[in-house]
């Protein structure tokens, strides 16, 4: 009688374990987050999101992504938003300001139910992508990354770091919302600064082709939010140190590849601040219930190389003030 009992306990044991392990199985339903990029120069956002995500504690079997990188393309941008949305991820982070913009656009259209966290565009509720900042409402959710809004300063910090300044050539983009926001942003703080701006349409090719026949001494060059002026970075570095004119750029990416500074959110931080609202949302929270955030930290950075190179006088204490970076000595990205 013992020795029945026996063996029906151990096989009672051996059971349970194998359900256990069945059940453990199941559980391990990896979460499946699409992402959405522009371009490659994007890139970096979604590195500070993994990193952010692993920092939280989802390791990468427990998450898979869907990385939709449209080359700085628009019409594969929309291609790609089609077959993501088809596919259906559990959440979907956009990289910047076209991206979300496109995607809002087709959810509409397609009467789609897709949490979604912004990693960094600027002026989401002038967009009409939530409705108010504390209870954005909807699916959307994520950060201000206040570009917009800091245009005026990146210009008066410009012309402070560099007095001799009496012209800046401003790269903006026609065919962006947010650009054409920035510019007139700018626009103010130049009559407040006393500086005379010059917009430079990058949308049209001939912006460049204008500002190497007119960017002379004293010209400066600032750069407002748009996935075209990303693009364009290496030709306006090699404008910029041909004619050795300074230039203000919005990214830490731009001064390492030798623009003579940037003020801003750096793409790594702003993806990694988005991780938290993977996470929330992972958890069970609305994107409608999560305020939107304004960047954990700004950066004014300015390029070693790049300052020594263009033989103009410097406000010593901007200087103090900034990150001087080394981009060749530290391995960075200046092509």
């Amino acid at each position: 009688m013992k020795t029945k009992w026996y063996f029906f306990f151990l096989t009672m044991i051996a059971v349970s374990a194998i359900l256990y392990a069945w059940l453990g199985i199941q559980e391990v339903k990896p979460v499946k987050i699409g992402i959405l990029m522009i371009g490659e120069n994007r890139y970096e956002k979604f590195t500070g999101l993994q990193d952010g995500l692993e920092d939280l504690g989802y390791s990468r079997p427990e998450v898979q992504y869907r990385v939709m990188n449209a080359k700085d393309d628009e019409e594969r941008l929309s291609k790609q938003i089609d077959q993501l949305l088809i596919e259906e991820p559990d959440l979907i982070v956009t990289l910047g300001g076209i991206e979300t913009q496109s995607l809002k656009k087709k959810m509409d259209q397609q009467h789609k139910q897709i949490p979604v966290v912004f990693a960094g565009i600027a002026a989401p509720k002038e967009l009409g992508l939530i409705e108010d900042y504390k209870s954005p409402g909807g699916l959307f959710t994520g950060i201000n990354n206040y570009h917009e809004s800091i245009s005026g300063k990146r210009l008066e910090m410009l012309t402070s770091l560099v007095p001799e300044i009496e012209k800046v050539h401003v790269l903006f983009d026609s065919k962006i919302e947010v650009s054409k926001l920035s510019l007139q942003e700018t626009k103010a703080a130049a009559l407040t600064l006393g500086v005379t701006v010059v917009p430079c349409d990058a949308s049209s090719k001939e912006c460049l082709n204008t500002l190497w026949k007119n960017a002379g001494k004293k010209d400066a060059i600032l750069i407002l939010p748009s996935f075209r002026i990303e693009s364009l970075t290496d030709q306006i570095v090699k404008l910029t140190e041909e004619k050795k004119i300074p230039s203000m750029g919005l990214y830490d990416f731009e001064a390492e590849n030798g623009l003579l500074a940037s003020y801003g959110a750096s793409f790594h931080s702003q993806g990694y601040q988005a991780s938290r609202f993977v996470s929330l949302i992972l958890q069970g929270n609305k994107p409608a219930d999560l305020p939107v955030e304004l960047p954990d930290g700004i950066r004014f950075v300015i390029n070693q190389q790049t300052k020594e190179s263009l033989g103009v006088t410097y406000n010593q204490d901007l200087l103090y003030i900034a990150d001087l970076i080394h981009p060749e000595a530290q391995g960075g990205r200046k092509r």
